[in-house]
């Protein structure tokens, strides 16, 4: 008995002195630039919009005026198609009239609630930036002695080839649906999707897991379910991810480049990440010289009444 006590003694002794104490930097001295930017093809989608700022500490204090220095301006942005160059003007919120505010809250599917600062965005209000498939647009934005660069390109388009709904799968839930759809995917390449939904009254947001790839359906019809979007914050119940027979509804389908799928393929699964025996997932972009997304996308708006 004595020896085994010594062992477990003698073991506790030698594993604390091999602990090295670790105290993670609590400051950003060399912040980021991030960059947020979309440029999607589509009959009435969002405008091409780009959002500079920068990183913050991950012990730093939070305030309404803190968020607000973390929105930062350039000297210029510039999107290059083939040999034009197109400048992108700056259009700032406060400086909006109510109602047209209200629209730039609903193009850039932001509540108007929850948004307190003067939100600076750079956009093409002379609209010569015509998008086509298969083409690659280059980004570089200046400020001050600095200069971020990135491309993308717009993918094909391969729409939804039918959406139903039908029973949600024994729960009971008479008066949910659950929504299906069928997909032709395009053969013998690499094809990524992205999608979005709105209830009524409710602006477009993105699935929990929102992206995918056709790793296990290349090239054929693939039928599936799309779960209805949870907005952050709200917590899960029964009904969760269906849709209310009756409501008419509204599904964003995006066909978006790899480097747009690998952001937010990275992002998500991030999120799935908690607790301390998780492993660090890294969030891939395309932003040289910063972080962040420069993603092209190419979509398709539907409009639908729940029926089962």
């Amino acid at each position: 008995m004595i020896y085994k006590q010594l062992f477990i003694i003698f073991f506790v002794l030698g594993f604390t002195s091999c602990e090295t104490e670790f105290i993670p930097e609590g400051t950003n001295t060399n912040p980021d630039f991030v960059i947020e930017a979309y440029l999607e093809k589509s009959k009435e989608g969002i405008p091409i919009y780009l959002i500079l700022s920068k990183t913050i500490g991950f012990y730093s204090e939070f305030s309404s005026d803190r968020i607000q220095d973390l929105f930062i301006k350039a000297d210029s942005v510039v999107i290059k198609d083939g040999d034009t160059n197109i400048l992108l003007s700056e259009l700032c919120l406060n400086d909006l009239p109510e109602e047209l505010k209200k629209m730039a809250f609903e193009r850039l599917g932001l509540n108007p609630d929850s948004v307190s600062i003067d939100l600076c965005v750079y956009t093409d209000l002379s609209n010569r930036l015509q998008l086509r498939e298969d083409a690659t647009y280059n980004l570089l934005v200046y400020v001050g002695h600095e200069i971020l660069s990135s491309t993308t390109s717009i993918p094909k388009e391969i729409p939804l080839d039918s959406i139903w709904f039908d029973n949600v799968p024994g729960k009971g839930l008479d008066s949910f649906a659950q929504m299906f759809c069928i997909i032709k995917d395009l053969p013998g390449e690499s094809n990524f999707y992205r999608y979005f939904t709105a209830g009524p009254n409710e602006n477009l947001i993105a699935g929990f897991t929102s992206v995918t790839d056709d790793y296990f359906f290349d090239g054929q019809e693939f039928k599936f379910s799309l779960q209805k979007a949870i907005p952050p914050g709200q917590g899960f119940s029964d009904t969760s991810g269906y849709f209310r027979v009756g409501d008419t509804v509204r599904l964003k389908w995006c066909n978006i480049d790899k480097d747009h799928f690998d952001f937010w393929n990275t992002l998500e699964v991030s999120r799935t990440r908690q607790g301390p025996f998780s492993s660090y997932v890294r969030i891939k972009g395309n932003i040289n010289g910063g972080l962040g997304i420069f993603g092209g996308q190419n979509c398709n708006y539907y409009t639908l009444v729940v029926k089962k």
